[in-house]
């Protein structure tokens, strides 16, 4: 092996990899596509030059020029767990609320189309009682009207109840981001129903004595769960309107861009349920005789102001607005 042509060969592809290095720094997010895939198949080839210059016995200055820069290469590619954490950390502490503010349309429209449906079933009812009992859940009222709400029910069996609740509200609002592929369609049908659903079920409380004690316990959780639930079909509708809308893009490369907003919307909302699902199981249902219905209506009012606080505060912006796509970049 003529070690001076070897050198002579490689040269620039160390050169190469070493200013690659440099500027992803610790953030390979810093790289674009091309980039990333240019930096793994310059660590590879750098690896196996360091494995034929120790085989061919090279002097001790490139070996060590060699091991170092793959070393740092490696680095830079297999991140420790604690830079992915702070990676995951910058997400929920800025990205993902500055991607809320962003897309605040389509999140308005998923939330109008679930409250509209809600109010028209109350306009209804107060035009037709009878429109009222039709669409609302069998035997509610004779429950309501003996003093039985259902909600109390969560108490014994609470933390199978949380887990219950938690895997239930992700994957509704999973749902409905992945029916917005069926162009928004799912998505609209799918808020609809459930604002439907809602709405006959308050009209139906509200017309009994049980309507605070109901309140109570929806306030605390479903000031979180609500809104996440708009955010979850504000991401269906970005998949319909990338389908429906595309642009310069063609409907496909639309789709990708804009499903990365999407899917980093829906994945921003993980947290929120949880924590809304704890809630939902250990605080929401406590009778007025462990806690105050009042107590309840302001820790819900707590945890939406906190969350307001949290989405609309100013943070780096988000990356993720629908772009032209070059070659490079398919």
């Amino acid at each position: 092996m003529d070690l001076t042509q070897f050198v002579q060969e490689r040269q620039s592809d160390w050169e190469r990899l070493d200013r690659l290095v440099k500027q992803a720094g610790r953030a390979l997010g810093r790289l674009g596509k091309v980039d990333l895939r240019e930096l793994g198949a310059l660590y590879r080839q750098a690896s196996s030059d360091l494995a034929q210059a120790q085989a061919a016995h090279a002097d001790a200055e490139l070996l060590e020029y060699l091991n170092n820069l793959v070393v740092r290469a490696h680095g830079v590619i297999y991140r420790p767990e604690q830079a992915r954490l702070k990676t995951l950390g910058a997400f929920f502490a800025r990205e993902f609320p500055g991607l809320v503010r962003q897309e605040w349309r389509p999140i308005l429209l998923a939330m109008l189309v679930d409250v509209l449906p809600a109010l028209w079933c109350v306009l209804m009812a107060a035009l037709d009682p009878a429109f009222i009992e039709a669409v609302s859940p069998p035997g509610m009222r004779e429950r309501l009207d003996k003093g039985e709400l259902w909600v109390y029910r969560i108490n014994p069996v609470r933390p199978l109840a949380s887990s219950f609740i938690m895997t239930n509200n992700i994957a509704v609002t999973f749902t409905f981001f992945a029916l917005g592929i069926a162009f928004g369609a799912g998505t609209l049908w799918g808020l609809v129903y459930n604002g439907i659903h809602f709405g006959s079920i308050a009209v139906i409380v509200s017309q009994t004595r049980m309507a605070r004690e109901f309140w109570a316990f929806v306030v605390p959780h479903g000031a979180l769960e609500i809104p996440a639930i708009y955010i979850g079909g504000g991401a269906g509708f970005i998949l319909g309107g990338a389908l429906l809308f595309p642009g310069d893009l063609s409907r496909k490369d639309a789709l990708v861009v804009r499903g990365r907003v999407a899917v980093k919307l829906v994945l921003g909302c993980v947290p929120i349920l949880v924590i809304a699902g704890i809630i939902e199981a250990f605080f929401s249902p406590l009778p007025p005789s462990s806690m105050p219905l009042g107590t309840k209506f302001l820790v819900g009012a707590a945890l939406f102001a906190l969350l307001l606080v949290y989405l609309l505060r100013r943070g780096n912006s988000p990356k993720g607005r629908m772009t032209p796509i070059t070659n490079d970049q398919k």
